[in-house]
C-alpha cells in the first residue's frame, strides 16, 4: 500500500507540475499578443502555440487530478473520489473540443467545452466538502466559478480572463490539498471513512439502530440451532 501511496503521489505531482509549467509557458509567450484579463486560458488555442499546447496543459492537468482521485478512492472516500474523477475527465473532454473564436457564434464543440467545464470546476470544490477538508479553499472556489460565469451573463467579459485564472488557481490548490491529505492518512493509518462517506453503511447503521428486533430475532435463530443454551447460556424465548 505504501508503493501505491508513493507511485500515485508522485505520478500526481509530476503531471501538474507539468500542466502548470506549460500553461506558464502559454502565457509567457502569448503576453503581447492578448489581453489576459479578458481572454481566457482556453481561447488561446486559437493564438500562435497555443494551438499545440494549451490541450497537453489541460491533458497533463486533467491526469493529475485521475490520480489524485485514485488516491482519495483509495483513503475510503468513494463519493469524493468519483467528483475528482469526474474533474480530471472533464478536463480531458475540454482538450479534445476546443472552444470557438471569441468572435464567432457559439458552435456544438464550443457548447460541450462550455458546459463541461462548469461541471468539472463545480465538482472540484464540492469533493472538498464532502472530503471534510480545505473548505475554505472549496468556497472560495465555488465563489470564483459563480463570478467567472457571471462575467459571460452581465457582459463583462472585459475581466473574464482574470476571473478564470483566479479559479484556476484555486482548483490547482484544491487538488494540491487533496494530494497532501490522502497522503497524511495513508502515513497515519487512518483509512476509515467516515459516515457521510459511506451512504450504504450508514443506512445500515440506522436500521440496526431504528430496528434491534430483527436484530435480536436473528440471535434467537441462532442459539435454537447451535444449541448455546446447553453450554449454560441463556437461550432465547425459554
Amino acid at each position: 500500500m505504501n508503493d501505491i501511496g508513493k507511485l500515485i503521489r508522485l505520478s500526481t505531482f509530476a503531471w501538474l507540475l507539468t500542466g502548470a509549467v506549460v500553461a506558464v509557458y502559454v502565457e509567457i509567450v502569448n503576453a503581447g499578443a492578448v489581453d489576459p484579463l479578458a481572454t481566457t486560458f482556453s481561447e488561446y488555442v486559437h493564438i500562435g502555440q497555443g494551438a499545440r499546447l494549451v490541450g497537453v496543459a489541460m491533458l497533463a492537468t486533467g491526469f493529475g487530478a485521475l490520480t489524485v482521485a485514485g488516491g482519495v478512492r483509495l483513503s475510503g472516500a468513494v463519493w469524493a473520489a468519483r467528483l475528482v474523477a469526474v474533474f480530471g475527465i472533464g478536463l480531458c473532454v475540454l482538450a479534445v473540443f476546443p472552444q470557438e473564436p471569441l468572435d464567432q457564434p457559439l458552435t456544438w464543440h464550443g457548447a460541450i467545452h462550455r458546459y463541461v467545464a462548469l461541471a468539472a470546476f463545480a465538482a472540484l470544490p464540492l469533493a472538498g466538502l464532502v472530503l471534510g477538508t480545505a473548505r475554505r479553499w472549496s468556497f472560495a472556489a465555488f465563489a470564483a466559478l459563480v463570478v467567472f460565469v457571471g462575467t459571460f451573463l452581465v457582459d463583462a467579459r472585459a475581466v473574464s480572463g482574470l476571473a478564470e485564472r483566479i479559479l484556476l488557481v484555486l482548483e490547482l490548490a484544491l487538488l494540491v490539498m487533496f494530494a497532501r491529505r490522502t497522503a497524511v492518512d495513508r502515513k497515519s493509518g487512518t483509512s476509515t471513512p467516515s459516515p457521510a462517506m459511506q451512504p450504504r453503511a450508514t443506512l445500515s447503521f440506522v436500521a440496526l439502530k431504528s430496528f434491534p428486533c430483527r436484530d435480536l430475532a436473528r440471535q434467537r435463530r441462532t442459539c435454537g440451532r447451535s444449541g448455546c443454551g446447553d453450554r449454560g447460556e441463556p437461550r432465547f424465548g425459554a
